[in-house]
């Protein structure tokens, strides 16, 4: 794997024989392991800080880097939420548009579902809904059932009843965006999310560095089956394979300023040195993100998409009917508005409900060949039909809602070919379909997102520098040359959980301090350290330090050691003495 520091150690060793022997020669070794300290023993143990800062340095990482680093830190990298509806839009407009000769090899409930895609006043099968009615009263006055229906919902008689941006929002709302999936990420903990669950932007799959490295194979996991709410989510995705994002020449360049080099600390256990990683307390820093070329990433599809996607909706086991009153305003009482928002009957109402917004409150007669009205048909500001009939012309349909006219003639229509109720979920497979967005887009909404939130680099910035040896309990630290006077001096840290490495078998080793810090009495009274910011730091337990001073420390297993702070070797080295009190 690709790791700064590797390639840093040149420089450092460059720099270190241009300066000749006025500076002391710099090791990073960590202490073999030794027999555990024994009650009242006393050890010495010396802590050199180190330090050498880079700048601007460019870091590149090819897919195989990416490919080396263990997938849970891949996974922690979020690039951005990619928003669905131009894929299922694009998904839709091509079941939609498929030749005939592909529409046969559909299982019959995707073939319907097709139709209704296409349906149209013109080509509408009434036959079996209420509607039909409506065959004979426009035949009465001479007129095409077309021309009623049209006018009822202002559109031409080949205009579609439901519009595929219409279509499109009603399934990404109610089938996508009722997924788990699409509603929390994980992300850092903070104050604002304890959890470190992150609410994805709306209608939206969250992307991590970990989808595009391993081309999103778990897409069908990810958005299958799962549970929620309203109960189990029957998933969105049944298979996809081939989503084409990036190529294998990827790679992703960013600068980096820092100090790539460990903070020695101490293994209490055995009073060695170990190594920390100095990333996580820079992170903040690392990345120059107001240079506009901090991020670059080549590589990336032009036009991403997906080379097999099978999309799948199911019905509710029964026949769900139609509102038969106005109220509750403003769906009325169809049982469909109480099912699960990703079930093809409340799908439907509620993309009904969408396009009907445009349908303004009128009435249109119909007159026989004597002049003499035979009947009408009304909507109003709630969207709310009513056929009337005069001089015995016929029976009218039923009054309702526009959405419970389509819901009813969908679900009849959904069943066409001899399907029963509960037997026509739709499933349908589709090939090459675009993502709907630019890799321009993408590389631009990553880079804005990672400087909006270093944070979310940090795993991954400290798995390129990848110096952490040993177990250290504490380390020290000094501030960067040059820094506020407040911070001067030498310091000790405390651990933390994020100072422990982690991969994809979990932390190298649980975090089971009890008492984390430094305290002035071997009973762990009175805590001396805090986590106080200094320097940027507010979540480590900290303590300024000086010869003569006395600190209580326990270890992960509930052992507690003194430590005397002894004179300084050089202005960079520590010396303290650690007695093992129980």
């Amino acid at each position: 794997m690709l790791q700064i520091t590797n390639t840093l150690s040149a420089i450092v060793v460059g720099s270190m024989l241009l300066l000749g022997g006025c500076i002391e020669p710099l090791t990073i070794e960590d202490d073999p392991p030794q027999a555990e300290i024994a009650v009242s023993e006393t050890r010495r143990i010396e802590l050199r800080y180190l330090r050498f800062d880079v700048e601007g340095f460019e870091q590149v990482l090819t897919l195989d880097d990416l490919r080396a680093m263990p997938q849970a830190t891949l996974d922690g990298v979020w690039l951005l939420d990619l928003e669905l509806t131009p894929l299922v839009q694009n998904a839709l407009t091509q079941l939609k548009q498929l030749p005939p000769d592909q529409v046969s090899q559909l299982p019959q409930a995707a073939q319907n579902m097709r139709t209704l895609l296409n349906i149209t006043p013109d080509n509408v099968d009434l036959s079996g809904t209420s509607l039909e009615e409506l065959i004979g009263l426009s035949s009465s006055v001479g007129l095409p059932p077309a021309k009623a229906l049209s006018d009822i919902f202002e559109i031409g008689v080949t205009e579609n009843f439901i519009s595929i941006e219409a279509n499109t929002q009603a399934v990404v709302q109610g089938l996508i965006a009722s997924h788990p999936a699409t509603q929390l990420r994980d992300g850092p903990v903070d104050a604002a999310h304890p959890d470190g669950l992150w609410a994805v932007a709306p209608n939206s799959l969250p992307i991590t560095l970990g989808d595009v490295v391993s081309n999103f194979d778990d897409l069908a996991m990810r958005f299958g089956p799962t549970m929620t709410e309203f109960g189990e989510h029957p998933g969105f995705i049944e298979q996809a394979t081939g989503l084409s994002v990036i190529e294998e020449e990827f790679a992703m360049t960013v600068k980096v300023n820092l100090n790539p080099l460990p903070y020695k600390g101490a293994d209490l256990t055995d009073v060695s040195g170990a190594s920390v990683n100095s990333i996580a307390s820079q992170i903040e820093s690392v990345f120059p993100v107001d240079d506009p070329d901090w991020m670059q990433v080549e590589g990336l599809v032009a036009s991403p998409s997906i080379s097999s996607m099978t999309v799948v909706m199911v019905e509710n086991d029964q026949f769900i009917a139609s509102g038969t009153s106005q109220d509750p305003l403003p769906t009325g009482n169809s049982p469909a508005w109480s099912l699960p928002p990703w079930e093809f009957e409340r799908v439907v109402a509620e993309m009904t409900m969408l396009s009907a917004a445009d349908i303004s409150n009128h009435c249109t007669n119909y007159e026989l060949g004597t002049g003499v009205q035979a009947f009408s048909a009304c909507i109003d500001d709630n969207h709310w039909v009513e056929f009337e009939t005069f001089n015995n012309v016929g029976n009218p349909p039923p009054p309702s809602y526009a959405w419970d006219v389509v819901l009813e003639l969908a679900q009849v229509r959904l069943h066409d070919g001899g399907l029963q109720e509960g037997d026509a979920d739709i499933a349908f497979t589709l090939s090459d379909v675009p993502l709907g967005v630019a890799a321009a887009d993408i590389v631009e909404e990553i880079r804005t997102n990672m400087a909006a939130d270093p944070v979310a680099l940090q795993d991954l910035a400290e798995n390129l520098t990848a110096n952490t040896f040993g177990f250290a309990d504490f380390y020290y630290w000094k501030p960067k040359p040059g820094g506020s006077a407040q911070w001067e001096g030498d310091w000790l840290f405390f651990v933390t959980a994020d100072d422990i490495p982690v991969d994809d078998s979990g932390p190298a080793r649980p975090y089971a301090y009890a008492n984390p810090g430094f305290f002035a009495d071997a009973a762990l009274t009175n805590k001396l350290s805090s986590t106080a910011n200094v320097d940027g730091d507010d979540t480590h337990e900290k303590v300024r330090i000086a010869a003569g001073d006395v600190l209580f420390v326990e270890d992960d297993v509930g052992r507690v050691y003194r430590i005397d702070v002894a004179a300084k070797p050089s202005a960079n080295r520590l010396a303290l003495d650690v007695t093992r009190v129980n």
